[in-house]
């Protein structure tokens, strides 16, 4: 196997109260974190080995008891958003998240961070006093703050970004505190109000009471559209997934190469792209589409690069489909595969016969992540886009993904290991540790929610009518 599949307890019946000793505990993380660091090619990305040493010493230091699966997952989860990576992830069992699921123990309340500051944009109590819009203080005797700070310390992201992790908190923020912060049956809400504070005490209710946003949902909607107005044509691309776009029913370069020649046909002189919310997927999509708005020579990937231990391990069936890696100066670099064009892109690319030549603006948030940030990153580099938003999710320089097996730690903990490192062909010394930036910045308001406003559309929009 590429990466063996590393069990550190005998798989038995479950049982949500089950525990490990101490140093079992410690002996599981310790045993995982050294195979991390030998296989994961953006294992000291960001961290160096001494602070990340340092790091995991101090955590294994909190391990004192027997570990239920709950408690050990608390431990082994900010050890690994450590690392700043999106695509490494930690999830509980399946049998644990299907025991949560069948009891009432999620927090009956949308919330809405702006910096510390908490609003509330759903609720699911049935307590009319919880108007939208009103400021939550605390949950059970924590702050806002505190609970943000320990949300962001445990959501994994690239580099030091912080606007995926705003992301994940806003959409569906109570699968985020049931996982992260605690499991609980009921709540003390303290809310601001026109009088100083209000205490209310707020039942739990399951999980399938709180909706799951559309922008995480759109189930077999069109992940493609395109419609104009009368300043500007504009592209939605919900996904570069292909598996997910075929859910809704479409083909991405079939859309996309009728897409441009419309474009093309009706002489459109302004595009607005609308990327926000795409978490990535297929690279041939995003370096196709990428292949329409060049109107020169441009590379998109400089290398992939891969540890030494993994680079050795393939061998045989593997070493036919994908090639062996070869080591150049200190490092193993990826190759193209045989049977896939998934790997084709770190070679010198050219546009399209008939590429955009109009105006682009890119609309982006923090949920742009992986093949989108790439795009998005390749397109500011060379000039190509005016974007709007904030700050993607995905890194500028390139994430650790292509290959990523699962692995399964003590309880059946599954955790995403990435093998290949991806660097795009931007500089490598701009905006280290964070994504795109974009040109002209929004930061959303809670009215912007609560009146479902889009005023990353409307600065566009307003930005063509001015030119």
């Amino acid at each position: 196997m590429i990466f063996p599949c590393i069990t550190y307890a005998q798989k038995k019946s479950f049982h949500p109260a089950a525990t490990i000793s101490a140093d079992s505990a410690k002996k599981s993380i310790v045993e995982l974190l050294d195979e991390l660091g030998k296989k994961h090619p953006g294992f000291y990305r960001y961290t160096d080995k001494a602070s990340f040493n340092h790091y995991i010493d101090s955590s294994l230091a909190t391990i004192q008891g027997p570990q239920d699966q709950l408690s050990f997952y608390h431990k082994l989860k900010p050890l690994i958003a450590r690392i700043r990576c999106m695509h490494t992830g930690l999830s509980l069992s399946e049998n644990y998240r299907n025991y949560l699921d069948k009891t009432a123990n999620m927090l009956p309340l949308d919330l809405f961070f702006i910096g510390e500051r908490a609003y509330i944009t759903g609720n699911y109590s049935g307590n009319p006093d919880l108007s939208l819009g009103t400021e939550v203080l605390s949950i059970n005797g924590k702050t806002t703050a505190e609970i943000k700070k320990i949300m962001f310390e445990n959501i994994s992201s690239d580099g030091f970004n912080e606007t995926l992790k705003y992301q994940m908190i806003n959409n569906r923020f109570a699968g985020s505190y049931r996982s992260i912060v605690e499991v609980n049956h009921q709540f003390k809400v303290v809310l601001a109000s026109g009088s100083g504070k209000k205490d209310l005490i707020l039942n739990a209710v399951r999980n399938e009471a709180i909706p799951v946003p559309e922008v995480m949902d759109l189930k077999n909607k069109p992940r493609l559209d395109l419609t104009y107005n009368e300043d500007a044509a504009i592209l939605r691309i919900h996904s570069f997934g292909e598996t997910d776009i075929k859910e809704g029913r479409q083909n991405f370069k079939k859309f996309i190469r009728k897409a441009f020649e419309e474009l093309q046909n009706k002489q459109i002189k302004n595009l607005v792209i609308d990327l926000r919310n795409n978490t990535g997927g297929t690279d041939v999509n995003a370096a196709y589409l990428c292949s329409y708005l060049m109107n020169k020579p441009y590379r998109y990937w400089d290398r992939i690069e891969v540890t030494e231990p993994f680079a050795l391990s393939i061998k045989g069936s593997a070493k036919m489909v994908y090639g062996k890696p070869i080591k150049k100066d200190s490092v193993y670099l990826w190759q193209k595969s045989r049977l896939s064009s998934e790997f084709d892109f770190f070679e010198p690319q050219q546009p399209q016969a008939n590429p955009y030549q109009g105006k682009v603006y890119v609309l982006i948030n923090g949920t742009c992540l992986s093949s989108c940030a790439d795009l998005a990153a390749v397109l500011q580099y060379n000039k190509r886009a005016t974007f709007i938003g904030e700050e993607t999710g995905g890194a500028y320089q390139g994430n650790n993904s292509g290959l990523i097996p699962d692995t399964k730690v003590s309880f059946d903990i599954n955790v995403n290991v990435p093998l290949l490192k991806y660097i795009n062909a931007v500089d490598q010394t701009k905006n280290y540790g964070h994504g795109t930036y974009p040109d002209l910045p929004y930061a959303r308001t809670i009215n912007d929610i609560l009146e479902k406003k889009d005023p990353e559309m409307e600065i566009a929009l307003k930005t063509i009518r001015e030119k």
